[in-house]
């Protein structure tokens, strides 16, 4: 069984511009968002596309739209390739949190994977998730090239879970994943292999 995933994080939304936590709520994309949809469609188009999951926020469908229409395969939305549910810090600025809410703040950076902002998730409960859908495309002998349109904090997790990193503790290191930036993941039979992480050569030259 050969898989390759391809782990794309959506485009510029308004949250990343204004610096919010928006977690599960509404955010479109900017305009430049929405170009860097655009060349991140082309990318991936050059190749032939088996399937193509999305989570089922706003800015992650709008940046599968253009593959969608440029492959010709359809979309299917899960929850489960949805963001970190931020809870009550949905909409709040990172420097208004900061501000008024140091402890939360400070719990944020340390990147605690059991800390749960109110009414939200930690970041093992977005592990949990993301890496139950992709660990059920393994177990379904799912095969070829399969596109995921995701969310930052989501697929830091689900690297980490691919990597093996203990969920227990806070992670060693945060990749970094820009907006529409391309992840590569191979699994032939048991062996899984990170090819890339942060690929956004498709953005050059985007104003």
């Amino acid at each position: 069984m050969h898989i390759e995933l391809i782990i794309v994080r959506h485009g510029q939304s308004e949250g990343n511009r204004d610096r919010v936590f928006t977690g599960h709520g509404p955010s479109p994309l900017t305009e430049r968002g929405r170009r860097e949809a655009d060349a991140v469609a082309r990318r991936i188009a050059e190749k032939s596309v088996s399937a193509i999951y999305a989570s089922d926020l706003p800015r992650a469908l709008e940046t599968a739209a253009p593959i969608v229409e440029k492959t010709g395969v359809e979309l299917v939305a899960d929850p489960a390739l949805r963001e970190r549910n931020f809870g009550d810090l949905t909409g709040t600025s990172f420097a208004d949190i900061e501000a008024r809410h140091p402890d939360v703040w400070r719990a944020l950076l340390a990147r605690d994977p059991l800390f749960r902002p109110p009414g939200g998730e930690s970041n093992a409960d977005c592990r949990a998730r993301i890496a139950g859908f992709v660990e059920g495309l393994f177990a379904r002998g799912a095969e070829g090239r399969i596109v995921l349109v995701s969310h930052g904090v989501a697929i830091n997790q689900l690297l980490y879970h691919l990597l093996g990193v203990p969920v227990e503790a806070p992670p060693p290191v945060v990749f970094r994943v820009d907006n529409c930036s391309v992840q590569r993941v191979e699994r032939h039979d048991d062996t899984v292999r990170i090819a890339c992480i942060n690929d956004r050569s498709h953005l050059d030259g985007l104003t």
